[in-house]
């Protein structure tokens, strides 16, 4: 009886240890936001803060601090980005984005974009190209800003996250689908904003030498740029192993 009592304490001792260990490791914020269904939003009246989520386009680049929480959810600051303006989950592919309602994310129009991450889906993500032509850039936010739309392609057999970026914006990424369908000839490439639900058929010429060339349907090996985890948050950066 003396050894059954015995075990059943440490048994305790240990489940409350474990427990410490677990409260003590559990990030706490400050800032306890609530969700107000009628304004559709993430309030702290007495702080004066209103949050609107943001279009499953919008994506942060950089995140940095925990800043508030939601229920369970934690919410993190934007690098370039004072909290009370936007906030993020912790980032797992898409969106994520929350905005002051005072203070509205710019249109992809009007982002004045000078350059495009070419990047796979994932969990980690990769970047293989960085499309820096300004031609190109301003043609491919014309194509889908202008373009006709057409049916989202059922047969698409290669797909690309193409994360738009401007320096006017830094801090966050416009994430748009690039899909490639049959042979790669005239008419089998698109690109897919899940924001808006628009689809547009690119020129075959657009991407040629940055996404696509004559001898593969894939990406030109120019090297590989990885998203890793750093001191400042998550950033992309080139990974010379793989150059």
């Amino acid at each position: 009886m003396k050894h059954l009592l015995r075990r059943l304490l440490c048994a305790a001792l240990l489940l409350t240890a474990v427990t410490l260990t677990a409260c003590e490791e559990k990030i706490r914020v400050d800032v306890h936001l609530t969700y107000d269904a009628e304004r559709d939003a993430l309030v702290e009246d007495s702080l004066g803060l209103d949050y609107r989520f943001a279009s499953v386009s919008y994506e942060p680049a950089t995140i940095t601090e925990p800043y508030a929480d939601w229920d369970d959810v934690l919410l993190y600051t934007v690098k370039g980005w004072k909290p009370e303006v936007l906030l993020t989950e912790e980032f797992s592919g898409i969106g994520g984005l929350l905005y002051a309602a005072d203070k509205p994310l710019p249109e992809f129009a009007d982002m004045n974009c000078n350059s495009i991450y070419v990047c796979t889906s994932g969990y980690t993500t990769m970047c293989l190209s960085t499309v820096d032509d300004a031609a190109v850039v301003s043609e491919a936010v014309s194509c889908l800003i202008d373009g006709a739309p057409v049916d989202l392609p059922e047969d698409g057999d290669t797909t690309y996250h193409l994360k738009f970026h401007s320096d006017d914006y830094a801090g966050i990424y416009y994430n748009v689908l690039f899909i490639m369908r049959g042979d790669g000839e005239e008419g089998d490439y698109f690109l897919y904003d899940r924001g808006t639900k628009k689809c547009v058929e690119v020129p075959y010429d657009l991407f040629f030498g940055w996404i696509y060339d004559d001898t593969e349907e894939t990406l030109p090996a120019e090297g590989l740029y990885e998203v890793t985890p750093g001191d400042d948050g998550i950033e992309i950066g080139f990974d010379s192993q793989n150059g």
